[in-house]
Parts: C-alpha cells; structure tokens; sequence
C-alpha cells in the first residue's frame, strides 16, 4: 500500500501545480512565460502517478490474495505518510503574498549598471513631449546610464511604496529572472512629495526625470513627482 500513498501525493502535487497556473497563483512564484511549462509539468505527473498505480495494482491484489490464503494478510495506510499532504493542501488553501517593500527594504536601490546598452527607440513613441510609460526596472536603469536620453523628458511609472530615511520612498517593483528566488527590487526615488504615501501601497506616479542620488554604493534613480494616484494591485506584480 505505501506504493499507493506515494502515488497519491503525486496526483496531489500535480493538481496543487496545474490549480496554481490556471488560476495565476503561479504568478507569485514565477514569470509568465513559465505558465505551460506548469500545466504540463502537473499533468505529467497526475498521469504518471495514475499510471503507476494502476499498473501495480493488479500485482497488489495477487500479492494480498495469497497473504489471505496463509493469514498473515497485512492492511492500512502508513499514517506518517499522510503528513506530506499537509504542505499540498496548504499550498492549495493558502494565498501567499507578493514580495513586497519588507524584501525591498533588505536591497540596495542602487542601479546596476546594464551589460548592454538598450535602444532608446521607446522616446520616438512619444513624439508629443508627453509622459512616457516604463517599467520602473527600465527607469531605475536608464535614468542613472543612459542620461542625455532622459533629460528633460516626462515619464509614468507604476509601483509599490518602499519608505526610505528621512521620509523619502521609493516607488518599487520586484523584477524577476526565473522565481521569486532570485527576485531584484527596482527602486526609483520619488520627489517633490511632502507626505509619502502608505507602504505597500500601488500608485500610479508621473513627473520628470531627476538628477540620480549620489551614494557611497552607486546612483539611485529619482523622479520628480508631479502627481500621484492609488491604483489596484495588479494581477501580475513583477516585472
């Protein structure tokens, strides 16, 4: 029967897996892109696990029939066993929160310094003059390397409230490579702004690009804020 069990929390493992990428839970652990790779993932192993069973099975029953027949016929589940299904159910219950200002907090804003310079083909898409909407992981970058670009321009952010020192904040999003694991939080520091908002909170930010703060570590992207505005929690908060 332990065969049994163990295939039983691999069909468990396999629904919590396929539950979190159809209802984008799996957007607190990965990126986007990784959504198929979960579906097939779960459904292979759902059905390598029914396979499994299935097949042994029949080689139980022959195996219990001819303990029956001497007596010494043995039943039940190993209780201990059960155990592994706590951490599935809770996974399946439980809705974890996104990374947030308290793991921002535990980072340097400092920009680091890209390995290869983008195109900055996005301005031309603004040809008005108006704000320019960008990934703060784009803006924390581009406004401390690619300077020239961005003097003098408008632009539209969109993140969480990190509360820096001395009542200044930072306007965050956690970026990701592959998972939360090796999650990097952008910052870009907000000013003009005599009250910040809460921590934690979205908002919606626009103004000018800003000097960078000079620190002993590097430059922090800043922004000039000219207004901001709550926003809901968007579904996918990583960039």
């Amino acid at each position: 029967m332990k065969r049994n069990v163990a295939g039983l929390v691999i069909v468990f493992v396999g629904a919590a897996v396929v539950q979190l990428a159809v209802s984008n839970t799996y957007l607190r652990y990965v990126k986007p892109g990784m959504r198929w790779m979960l579906l097939a993932a779960g459904i292979i192993l759902i059905a390598l696990a029914v396979a499994d069973v299935l097949a042994d099975t029949r080689k139980k029953d022959e195996h219990d029939h001819g303990l029956a027949d001497d007596g010494h016929g043995h039943h039940g589940l190993p209780r201990a066993a059960w155990l592994l299904l706590i951490p599935i159910f809770a996974l399946l219950v439980v809705d974890p929160p996104a990374l947030g200002a308290a793991a921002a907090e535990r980072q340097s804003p400092v920009a680091s310094k890209p390995i290869q310079p983008k195109s900055n083909s996005w301005l031309a898409d603004n040809p008005s003059g108006g704000p320019v909407q960008l990934p703060v992981r784009d803006y924390s970058v581009w406004a401390v390397w690619e300077k020239e670009s961005m003097k003098g321009r408008s632009f539209e952010l969109s993140g969480f409230v990190t509360p820096g020192k001395n009542g200044s904040w930072y306007i965050t999003r956690m970026g990701l490579n592959c998972c939360v694991a090796d999650a990097t939080a952008f910052m870009v520091e907000a000013r003009g702004q005599s009250t910040a908002p809460a921590k934690n909170q979205w908002v919606k930010v626009t103004g000018e690009w800003a000097e960078p703060t000079k620190r002993a570590d590097g430059d922090v992207a800043a922004l000039t804020v000219t207004s901001v505005s709550p926003i809901p929690t968007p579904a996918n908060q990583y960039e």
